[in-house]
């Protein structure tokens, strides 16, 4: 009997130690955001598309002059916020793109270039608060990658 309640007591402090703690948080678009460990998730909110207005921040960290098709070029270390209407779609010359879809703000971008940004990152390139979505562009592989 001795054996099974050391057996069960370990079971139960293993599996306690071997949690990690979770930070869960909602965002400005209603996205629920959590943190467990060096992972996140996003539960996304519906969206619905009313031809609403956001300011969104770009920054391009690569060598490489970046052109956004039908609106501006980005030179290296250069940095923009502009308006964006749900209904268009940002579309980079290096074939990634920003849109609205049915969750929200979404990126298509195989090649890694673009990273969105918050938390510490937000405050480290010093995005205004009124601003409600941030990306950096970067090397390829260095930024989000789609998950399978």
């Amino acid at each position: 009997m001795k054996l099974k309640t050391i057996i069960l007591t370990m079971g139960i402090l293993s599996f306690l130690i071997g949690c990690k703690k979770e930070n869960r948080y909602t965002d400005k678009q209603g996205n629920v955001i959590i943190e467990k460990g060096d992972e996140t998730f996003i539960i996304p909110s519906e969206y619905e598309k009313t031809q609403a207005s956001y300011k969104i921040f770009l920054r391009n960290e690569t060598d490489k002059l970046v052109s956004i098709e039908n609106r501006f070029t980005l030179k290296p270390d250069e940095e923009k916020i502009f308006e964006f209407v749900d209904t268009d779609t940002i579309l980079f010359d290096f074939g990634a793109k920003i849109f609205f879809g049915n969750t929200g703000l979404e990126t298509d971008d195989k090649k890694g270039k673009l990273a969105g940004i918050g938390g510490e990152y937000w405050e480290n390139y010093k995005v205004p608060d009124h601003v409600e979505y941030g990306f950096v562009i970067v090397p390829p592989g260095e930024g989000d990658m789609p998950t399978e």
